[in-house]
């Protein structure tokens, strides 16, 4: 399995977690006004996007 591969599953199980992390934010403590979910959002985008430079540089070779 190549790293673009691994990150991308990286990010699929970060977007999991940050749609659980929301939804129990939003039934539990919907007044507070950080929601956590933020952190492991970001971080997903951050795999996704590290993920589609590795395959596209990969494919333009």
């Amino acid at each position: 399995m190549e790293i673009h591969q691994k990150l991308t599953v990286v990010g699929v199980v970060l977007l999991v977690v940050t749609f659980l992390i929301n939804y129990y934010h939003q039934e539990n403590h919907p007044d507070i006004g950080f929601n956590y979910a933020y952190i492991t959002g970001v971080a997903m985008l951050i795999a996704f996007s590290i993920s589609f430079v590795m395959f596209t540089k990969n494919q333009l070779k």
